[in-house]
């Protein structure tokens, strides 16, 4: 199973998507896919799928969702609803059940060692802070652009958020700006005003809300880059693959002059 968390929710099984139509449903595909391969309580789902006031029959509503969940990626398997059943895992055959598990007291989803953005995104910013540790600002610069590059938009979206999604989210937050920082630190050890410009631009342009200071730090490379005519104005910067100048500093743009924008 492959999961893409850092920006729309994506989940695949076999390259075929399993995200539900149904809110309630892919909130709680969202909750699992944030804890794959450990098992989730089933008061962690209740509590995040209703924060304030939980219906009757929860353990139902949720088991309903769960089927939903299930015959998604049996359908992705290639597993005829005829099939479910005992006869698929006497054969060795991978059923959904075997995918979604039913555990004691809750459900464990198992990716089957696919890929995810997220484990991607921790070893290339590891990469990075190792780099930064040994003054390799080159390499430090790559690898943390690289992660940086997995972020499309804000993680989880297109999913309702809870209370056990929020927290998770936000940790995922300080975990990008960090990575961030560090790429900006980078880059100007590096001396890169175009790359650290130009990166900034794309990368305020993906994402809801940022910190002012870069913002500020954009505006300032920008009155730098209008009188020294070195770096592309925002609107071009914008539209340029955000992993191309995050990672490499191979190759220069043009220099164009910004004309003033009226104020």
């Amino acid at each position: 199973m492959d999961l893409k968390v850092l920006g729309l929710l994506d989940v695949r099984e076999g390259g075929k998507p399993i995200v539900p139509p149904s809110a309630p449903a892919r909130q709680l595909l969202a909750l699992l896919a944030a804890h794959a391969d450990h098992l989730v309580p089933t008061t962690v789902l209740t509590q995040e799928l209703w924060p304030e006031d939980a219906p009757q029959h929860t353990h139902a509503r949720i088991e309903t969702h769960v089927r939903q969940l299930r015959e998604l990626i049996d359908a992705a398997l290639g597993v005829r609803r005829e099939e479910v059943g005992g006869a698929p895992a006497a054969s060795g055959r991978r059923t959904a059940r075997d995918v979604l598990v039913s555990l004691s007291g809750g459900y464990r989803l198992g990716t089957g060692g696919g890929t995810s953005d997220l484990r991607r995104f921790r070893r290339a910013a590891g990469a990075g802070y190792r780099a930064m540790e040994l003054e390799d600002y080159a390499t430090a610069a790559e690898r943390l652009g690289a992660a940086l590059e997995l972020w499309t938009t804000d993680a989880y979206t297109g999913v309702a958020i809870g209370p056990h999604l929020r927290t998770h989210i936000a940790r995922l937050e300080q975990s990008r700006l960090r990575a961030l920082d560090q790429w900006v630190e980078a880059q100007r050890r590096l001396g890169r005003r175009h790359e650290l410009y130009t990166g900034l631009s794309v990368f305020l342009s993906r994402f809801r809300s940022s910190p002012p200071r870069y913002a500020a730090m954009v505006a300032e490379l920008e009155r730098g880059a209008y009188h020294g005519g070195v770096v592309r104005p925002y609107r071009e910067a914008a539209a340029v693959r955000f992993g191309t100048v995050l990672h490499s500093a191979r190759g220069t743009l043009p220099a164009r002059r910004r004309q003033p924008v009226a104020g």
